[in-house]
């Protein structure tokens, strides 16, 4: 298992050419359409994971974003939000492009309109994702009902940042987030997230490289969407509580 944090791919492709290996997993996160066409033409039997190509004659085993987004916008649907915001990021990565023309293709799916300046732009990181809401709303945000945070990292700086404008989650603003890493368990409240099988992807991402390995013939590329659970924590309750109030109001006849 290798790293190459911060080394350019013409420093991969070399450091593999020379490897006595038998085929490749290559976490693709930011590799772009030439990097994985480079990575190709070494030879060696390879599975990408944690990125995807439509056009790419190369194995791909990735989460299902288009899915994964629309279970995160049907929940704020059903608890009856109507204008739901969308955390981007500046970062240019294939997962977060698609999860961007997921959310924009399935609030049409669901018949809700998107309000572009409900459409932020933030750093990756959390101090970045922190710094630049903080400053969003020093500029006079005007936030939405919800936001769909790109991953859980964004979410934990967007979610500091709120608490300290003085906002309550999800009493002000009700935040869902994707990749349910450990930190979102034990928040408070608690993060609802998306979680997808790391360990699914790496099973079939493994299984398809040991066929490539040891089969006679050339095989046909295979690319494989894995599915995505919506996981409800503390925050969805009081969600669902705040959603179930408004509606009590609402039917109160006026005096």
């Amino acid at each position: 298992m290798v790293s190459f944090e911060g080394q350019p791919i013409s420093s991969v492709a070399e450091t593999l050419a020379g490897s006595p290996i038998s085929g490749v997993v290559a976490l693709g996160t930011e590799l772009t359409e030439a990097d994985i066409r480079l990575i190709q033409g070494l030879g060696y039997p390879t599975v990408f994971i944690d990125t995807f190509f439509d056009v790419i004659d190369a194995n791909f085993v990735d989460m299902n974003n288009e899915d994964a987004v629309f279970k995160v916008l049907s929940r704020f649907h059903q608890q009856g939000f109507r204008r739901i915001g969308f955390v981007a990021s500046h970062v240019e990565t294939t997962n977060f492009k698609l999860r961007r023309d997921a959310f924009f293709k399935n609030m049409a799916r669901l018949g809700l309109a998107v309000d572009e300046a409900d459409v932020l732009s933030v750093e990756s990181t959390y101090d970045g994702a922190y710094s630049d809401t903080r400053q969003l709303l020093t500029d006079g945000l005007n936030l939405a009902e919800c936001y769909f945070c790109t991953n859980d990292i964004i979410a934990y700086g967007f979610i500091r940042a709120l608490r300290e404008h003085g906002l309550k989650i999800p009493d002000d603003v009700s935040i869902i987030g994707f990749d349910n890493l450990p930190q979102s368990a034990t928040m408070d409240p608690g993060l609802t997230t998306i979680e997808v099988s790391k360990r699914k992807i790496g099973y079939l991402a493994v299984t398809i490289l040991d066929d490539l390995i040891h089969s006679a013939d050339p095989q046909p590329a295979v690319k494989i969407l894995v599915g995505a659970d919506l996981v409800l924590r503390g925050s969805h309750e009081k969600l669902v509580q705040r959603t179930n109030n408004r509606a009590q109001k609402l039917e109160q006849p006026a005096e």
